[in-house]
């Protein structure tokens, strides 16, 4: 059973805390006015961007004793362990569009947004003490990505941060579109 390196478990919970970091400070010193302020017809608010974060950082526990399931051949396994610098890199890519599955697109889950900050920041709070505490063969467990396709658990890891950035790097745009005089 493969578990996660010293060096891998170290990588991955800097990852965590440091797009946690940047996707908070993105929303520092927004406004209630920004914050609900949507930049076009098509687009997503502050509000929403925070409450997807906050949706899509599964409990990663639960993910892997209930999900993770696919069996690749070994000859996928090498493949897929060379995908962990594309799963870093692909999702923070903003140039790259793609539709959310329905299950973590913004529904109005939150009644404030210290509600919707504080369930991002429970839940990456948990997902870092488990990554911190896990036993898990985190590279022997396999799951399909909606965007990645079959991804190890490891990766998963390299998801939740890139995820998070791309929607810090978002907000920046988001703020710096409702901020231009009309």
């Amino acid at each position: 059973m493969a578990q996660l390196t010293p060096e891998e478990r170290a990588a991955a919970i800097e990852e965590l805390e440091d797009s946690r970091a940047r996707l908070l400070a993105a929303i520092e010193g927004v406004t209630e006015e920004q914050w609900a302020r949507r930049p076009a017809e098509d687009r997503w608010t502050i509000a929403e961007c925070i409450e997807h974060v906050g949706a899509a950082e599964l409990p990663l526990e639960r993910l892997f004793a209930t999900g993770a399931r696919e069996q690749p051949t070994e000859e996928e396994r090498r493949k897929i362990r060379r995908k962990d610098d594309y799963v870093r890199t692909f999702l923070r890519d903003r140039s790259q569009k793609g539709e959310a599955p329905e299950r973590i697109r913004p529904k109005g889950r939150f009644a404030t947004r210290e509600e919707a900050v504080a369930t991002f920041e429970e839940r990456r709070a948990a997902n870092i003490a488990w990554v911190r505490a896990t036993t898990e063969p985190l590279r022997d467990r396999f799951g399909k990505h909606p965007f990645a396709d079959v991804i190890d658990g490891y990766q998963w890891l390299l998801f939740l941060s890139a995820h998070c950035d791309r929607h810090a790097a978002q907000i920046e745009e988001i703020r710096r579109e409702i901020s231009r005089p009309a």
